[in-house]
Formats: C-alpha cells, sequence, structure tokens
C-alpha cells in the first residue's frame, strides 16, 4: 500500500464508521417497528401455524432444597460464561449488523443500476453507472429510514397498542433523525475529504 492510499483508506474507514452506525439506527428502526406491530406480527403466526390447546397438567411443587457447593459453583461458572458470551454478542453484533446492511444495499443498488440505465436510454458507461448506483444506495438508504417512520406513525390505528402512541412517535422519530445524522456526517466527510460515493457503506 503506497503513501497516498494509507491516508485515503483512513479517511474512508472514519467515514464509514458513521455509516456503520447509520445502519445500525436503521436496524433498531426495524426492530421498534416490529416491537409496535408485535400483536399483529403474533396473530398471523397463529393464523398460519396455530398450536393445539395442550391439555393443562397439575403437578405438586417440588420441595425447596439447599444447593450444594458445587452447584453454586457450577451456577456461578455458568453465569459468568453467559455475560461473556452476552458481552461479546453485543460487541460484534453491530459490526455485523453494519456489513450485512453495507452488503445488502450494495447489492441490491448493483441489480437495480443496469435497469435505471436502461431505462433512461443513457449510454452504459463506468462512470455513468457509478454515478447512478451511488444515488440509488441513498435513495435505498432514505427508504430503509422513511418505512419504518411511517409504521410507526400508523401504530396508532392498532387495536392493541403495546405502547402508547406518543412514545411509539418518539422513539421511531428520534431514531430515524440519528438514521439521518449518521449518514448525513458520513456524506459530508466524503464530500470534505473528497472520498469517491462507491467507496462508501
Amino acid at each position: 500500500m503506497d503513501q497516498k492510499t494509507e491516508p485515503r483508506s483512513k479517511k474512508t474507514a472514519v467515514a464509514n464508521f458513521f455509516g456503520g452506525l447509520g445502519y445500525l439506527f436503521c436496524f433498531l428502526q426495524w426492530f421498534w417497528v416490529v416491537a409496535l406491530y408485535f400483536s399483529v406480527v403474533q396473530s398471523v403466526i397463529l393464523f398460519v401455524a396455530p398450536t393445539a390447546d395442550s391439555p393443562v397438567e397439575h403437578s405438586t411443587a417440588p420441595a425447596l432444597e439447599i444447593p450444594s457447593t458445587v452447584s453454586m459453583i457450577i451456577l456461578a461458572i455458568t453465569i459468568v460464561v453467559m455475560v461473556i458470551v452476552t458481552i461479546y454478542v453485543l460487541i460484534k453484533m453491530p459490526i455485523g449488523i453494519a456489513k450485512a446492511s453495507n452488503k445488502a444495499v450494495h447489492q441490491a443498488a448493483k441489480t437495480m443500476t443496469p435497469v435505471i440505465i436502461k431505462a433512461q436510454h443513457k449510454k452504459d458507461s463506468k462512470k455513468f453507472r457509478a454515478k447512478i448506483e451511488a444515488e440509488v444506495m441513498l435513495l435505498i438508504k432514505l427508504v430503509l429510514i422513511v418505512i419504518p417512520v411511517a409504521l410507526a406513525a400508523g401504530s396508532g390505528l392498532l387495536e392493541q397498542q403495546s405502547v402508547s402512541y406518543t412514545i411509539a412517535l418518539i422513539v421511531g422519530g428520534g431514531l430515524a433523525c440519528f438514521s439521518v445524522l449518521q449518514f448525513a456526517i458520513q456524506y459530508g466527510l466524503a464530500g470534505i475529504l473528497h472520498i469517491k460515493l462507491k467507496d462508501l457503506w
């Protein structure tokens, strides 16, 4: 790697850091929507795969026993392992979400770009393709942000609401603002640092 490429890659990494945060907040937007519409999702699941009523079994309550020292040690080790695994997942999950989202958006943009070029009856060139692909990526990001906001706004029409409508709007709108902010910083840095849009997440 030459001296010019290394600073450029660092600049791109900084910009894409905010892009990764944008994808993370976007994921949280969709997660929030699923939580808001959980009753609907649950109804659909029960409709598709209804569960048979299982007979209720009456059992006597087990007698309480004082755990032995060995049992306490095993329990303590299990808890420690669970905490370590949880911390590891919490650290790795945002990175995984960002990478997976970036890959999906890039793939969608690459798939849609030739169709758009044909629809516009433009000459297909490498430069023009890169321009269209970058615009499609930005459009996809905006769609991924706007749809959860619209769904959060529409959650007030649900018969059963898991949270109040005000909270649904505040959380949904807040997450959307964070998503927009992160992507805005990403594209702002790209303009300031002269980063090619095709290199952005």
